[in-house]
């Protein structure tokens, strides 16, 4: 798949699969910690809370889930939580995360989704950061479990999560116990080659109880399945994903922890999961998973490098909280861009017949965050969490397309540089904020949160050459606040019972207009857009947790839309239009017996334009009532697990997974420049069988059992209408085959 797109639980499926060994017996109910599911316990509200008892809608996965079923990148975990999308550019972090729907489609440049690492920040909140073309994916190896919230989260965790966040939350130092694991893994494809992997993870305790160090590390080498037809290639989109962490633990004494831990990933794609359609549908133009591409185009690189620290200091009163991150993000991707400016610009003269045009293009990002809150016990009837934030982002986003004759070679300077440009914004906040529980009684509380944050923004570019000649570059700058607001009230009539209703804002903030080129009625300084979601819930437990669910439903309110839309060839932005979006989300466990587990998530989405402003209409094709792109209506994923005691000492197990979503839209309607295709529904279904035989364990997995092609996005992207160039798919994987063997100790 090429990258010309790019421009243009609550019971948590951790406790389905929990192996009894991992389960802890419930305090409360004395209960068989190997006949009913594990107690999760969350951090989303910034103190710990069991996952039943936080009034919002959280998909936990756990560390046994992502090693059962075999999790490794951001779709494997995406298609198990409802209301999770992605708009996917075919390689590990590309691409845009999607909760709730909340997407405008291809000309979306900023984020409506967060990513955090622990509590480190790794998606970008600036205007002019471009930071949407890009999904974090860092490897799972030593995860403690991933938390994904839904709606905005805006009192806690600030800008640019409109429809939620998800959260890596990594394994800590254990300052007690001496542990580690090594896994090595090989995988094989249908009409692919093979891959292989090495993880391995070790905590030591340097001082028992007081210091302690851990250490992971990985390798990947993903197997590829995608053909280019142009160059005769096979199986190009293969990855290596490498990296390491370390993680230090200090108490000093017993109210004294501090965390410090550094982290590094390299991803570096050969190709990506493409495959050319005939132009306007969904049938294979030179055949399954093969697609036609000038050399040299396709790949990319994504690095991440950060560093942080976290200091708590608990007080008999709460919790004094310190955090501070340095996260640095690197992206270079290359894409074919011939069949679109090639065939354009030797028609008008510009270049040669033939020549080839490519693009190279990658948000960079430097950013600092700081955090100070105080998080409280229960003091009488109230308990709250208080802070201060500040964060300083410094974005870089070049772009560059290059000429070369058919046979590779640039053409002679200066015209091998068709264009040019980097751009460079820094985005500045501060913020202070508050969420205060009243508790009515023991069993209904209510809570309010505030957040009130201001933002300064300055950019410069992008200035460069464009077909031969130097463009000039700009300088903006621009400030801006906005106050987000939480409320809740939550009724507990049971231990196990709790109900809840939600009210949330949102925002992601604004910023100038760069373009040099603006007519004199385009918007020259673009408004936050905002969310209120409105969410009830249940989450209960029968028969001392052997039965679960979690059902909330919901309607959000999203106003100022940012879109980017395209004037005479110019992309100019504007607060164009609203959006409501309905749906709910269904997370169900059984647990009939000690050793078979079973469990299904559904998730309903129903995200249109509600009001849309005339001149963005006619430019995007798209009216109200129109469905917001790349969300499916419907998700469902199903899971079983069965453990096989064949001794004390040796145990088996099988299990399964159906995963299923529903047709979506890939574009607006009437969208000249991208034609809307329906992606079609598609449904999958993984088995597994493993054998444990302490410390060892074997695995064998089969993904995508029956050999479905589906597809995750369609993009046709032509420069004008009747423009003959191949609508480009995001495949999905063929049948694999995964063998792996870990040892614990």
């Amino acid at each position: 798949m090429q990258y010309r797109k790019l421009w243009l639980a609550s019971a948590g499926i951790g406790a389905l699969l929990a192996t009894p060994g991992a389960q802890a017996q419930s305090a409360e109910s004395g209960a068989d910690p190997a006949y009913h599911g594990a107690e999760i316990v969350v951090t989303a509200s910034k103190r710990e809370e069991r996952l039943r008892d936080v009034p919002t809608t959280i998909t936990a996965i756990t560390s046994d889930a992502i090693e059962t079923l075999g999790i490794r990148d951001f779709r494997d975990y995406a298609t198990l939580t409802p209301g999770l999308s992605q708009r996917d550019f075919g390689a590990p972090g590309t691409g845009t995360v999607i909760l709730r729907g909340l997407n405008t489609g291809p000309q979306q440049t900023t984020n409506t989704s967060a990513f955090y690492i622990d509590d480190a920040p790794y998606s970008s909140n600036g205007f002019l950061s471009v930071g949407s073309l890009v999904t974090p994916s860092p490897d799972l190896v030593d995860v403690e479990r991933i938390e994904v919230l839904k709606g905005p989260q805006g009192t806690l965790y600030g800008a640019s999560n409109l429809g939620g966040l998800v959260r890596i939350i990594t394994k800590k130092a254990d300052t007690s116990t001496f542990a580690g694991m090594a896994q090595v893994e090989g995988e094989t494809l249908a009409h692919g080659d093979e891959g292989w992997a090495a993880r391995a993870a070790v905590n030591l305790p340097v001082i028992t109880d007081k210091l302690a160090v851990r250490v992971s590390g990985f390798y990947r080498k993903t197997a590829g399945f995608t053909d280019n037809v142009t160059t005769g290639e096979n199986n190009v989109n293969s990855s290596t994903i490498k990296g390491g962490r370390i993680a230090l633990r200090a108490t000093p004494t017993e109210r004294l922890t501090i965390d410090v831990t550094g982290f590094y990933q390299d991803i570096e794609n050969d190709g990506s999961s493409g495959q050319d359609n005939v132009t306007g549908t969904t049938r294979p133009l030179y055949g399954k998973y093969k697609f036609g591409s000038v050399e040299g185009t396709g790949g990319s690189e994504i690095k991440y490098r950060s560093v942080g620290g976290t200091v708590s200091y608990e007080t008999d009163a709460g919790a004094i909280v310190a955090v501070a991150n340095y996260v640095k993000t690197q992206s270079a991707i290359s894409s074919d861009y011939t069949d679109i400016y090639g065939s354009y610009l030797s028609l008008i003269g510009i270049v040669p017949p033939g020549t080839q045009t490519i693009g190279a293009l990658g948000p960079n990002m430097k950013k600092f965050s700081a955090e100070l809150r105080f998080v409280s016990e229960r003091i009488g009837a109230f308990e709250f969490v208080a802070g201060g934030f500040y964060t300083n982002e410094k974005s870089r986003y070049p772009f560059t397309i290059t000429a070369r004759n058919a046979a590779g070679t640039p053409l002679p300077a200066p015209f091998d540089i068709l264009f040019r440009s980097t751009s460079f914004a820094n985005y500045e906040e501060y913020a202070a904020f508050g969420n205060l529980t009243f508790y009515l009684t023991d069993r209904l509380d209510v809570t309010g949160g505030i957040r009130y944050a201001k933002n300064d923004q300055n950019s410069s570019g992008p200035g460069g050459i464009l077909f031969y000649a130097p463009t000039p570059a700009s300088s903006t700058s621009f400030s801006d606040d906005a106050t987000t607001y939480l409320a809740t009230i939550r009724y507990r009539p049971t231990d196990n019972v709790s109900l809840y209703a939600r009210a949330a804002s949102g925002y992601r903030p604004g910023g100038p207009q760069t373009s040099t080129l603006l007519p004199p009625t385009a918007q020259k300084v673009i408004r936050a857009d905002t969310v209120w979601n409105y969410e009830a819930g249940i989450k209960a437990t029968a028969l001392d947790g052997a039965l679960s669910a979690n059902l909330a439903v919901y309607h959000i309110d999203w106003k100022d839309i940012q879109l980017n839309t395209l004037f005479g060839g110019v992309t100019l932005q504007g607060n164009a239009g609203s959006a409501k979006v309905d749906g709910f989300e269904l997370e169900l466990q059984a647990r009939p017996s000690r050793n078979f587990v079973f469990g299904a998530n559904v998730g309903h989405t129903h995200a249109r334009i509600s009001k849309i402003d005339p001149v963005a209409a006619a430019s995007l094709g798209a009216k109200s009532g129109d469905e917001l792109p790349l969300t499916p209506s419907w998700t469902v994923a199903a899971f079983a697990d069965q453990k096989i005691p064949f001794s004390d000492s040796v145990k088996g197990s099988i299990g399964a997974t159906i995963r299923l979503h529903s047709d979506m839209p890939s574009s607006y309607p009437g969208y000249a420049l991208n034609p809307n295709i329906k992606i079609p529904s598609i449904t999958t279904v993984d088995l597994r069988a493993g054998l444990e035989m302490s410390p060892v364990s074997l695995q064998l997995r089969v993904e995508n059992l029956f050999d479905k092609l589906g597809y995750t996005s369609l993009a046709t992207n032509a420069l004008y209408v009747g423009q003959p160039v191949p609508t480009n798919a995001t495949v999905t994987r063929p049948r694999a085959f995964i063998l792996s063997a870990t040892a614990n100790f």
